[in-house]
Parts: C-alpha cells; sequence; structure tokens
C-alpha cells in the first residue's frame, strides 16, 4: 500500500538560500530520464498515465490545488537529510516520478508561471512500498 503524504500549506520550511541556485532539469512529458544520477519521469495527463512501467518508481510527486485538480507545469527540488540537492526537475505534467535509493528528503514543490507559494516538506523512501506525495497549492489560481 503506498504511503500518501499530503504537504498542505506545510511552507514552514524553507531552503536555505542558495541551496535551489540551478535552474531545474525539464523532464519532457510521458518521457523518462536520468536527472543528476536519478532516473526520473513526468507524466500525469491523458491514458500514458496509466502506463504499468510508472508503477517501477519508488516516489510519485502530484501537484494539485485547493480544489483538488490537477495542476500542470511545476518545477520540484529534493534534497538528502543533511541539505545537499538530490535533483532538481521541471515538469509539463501534474506527476513527477523518482527513483530514490530508501532514505530520509526534503522536498521544494513550485508552480511556474504562478504567483502560488512553494510547498515543502520532508518525506522518506522505505524499503519496501511506493511513497506517494501530494503537494497542495491552495493559493494557485
Amino acid at each position: 500500500m503506498a504511503k500518501r503524504i499530503a504537504c498542505i500549506a506545510c511552507a514552514g520550511v524553507a531552503l536555505a538560500a542558495g541551496a535551489a541556485s540551478a535552474e531545474p532539469a525539464k523532464v519532457p512529458l510521458d518521457t523518462e530520464t536520468v536527472v543528476q544520477g536519478v532516473p526520473v519521469a513526468c507524466t500525469g495527463v491523458g491514458q500514458t498515465r496509466l502506463n504499468p512501467h510508472w508503477d517501477s518508481y519508488p516516489v510519485r510527486v502530484e501537484f494539485s490545488g485547493a480544489d483538488n485538480a490537477l495542476l500542470a507545469d511545476e518545477a520540484v527540488t529534493i534534497s538528502d537529510g543533511k541539505g545537499a540537492e538530490v535533483v532538481s526537475v521541471s515538469c509539463e505534467g501534474p506527476w513527477i516520478l523518482f527513483k530514490l535509493p530508501p532514505g530520509d528528503y526534503r522536498i521544494e514543490g513550485r508552480l511556474l508561471d504562478e504567483e502560488a507559494r512553494p510547498q515543502t516538506g520532508f518525506f522518506r523512501v522505505p524499503r519496501n512500498g511506493p511513497t506517494h506525495l501530494e503537494l497542495r497549492f491552495p493559493d494557485a489560481s
């Protein structure tokens, strides 16, 4: 069973200034790639979101608004437990998938082209089973 973590208004944790200094790598929709040594996929739109291959990714980050509608055009930066950046990507779909090793991580998600406040929080990738993170943006238009 997937562990579902809702990061609703968890912006109390801010990334250190300069931690996300570089532009995130853009991952094309419905494409797998490797960014900073981490396998990543961008999906969540249309029938391709049902591709069973996406289940091989232990981490799924989903973006939604206050009304639970999926949001697209976002960026995510994931750091390790010590604050070092692990991967930073942007995606045109509402889901970003990661193959991260088990451990503790920190996430910052933001909407591109929006004034919405970034959402941040902590999560754990367990040895067994997937992790599903939902970043909700209550102030997205």
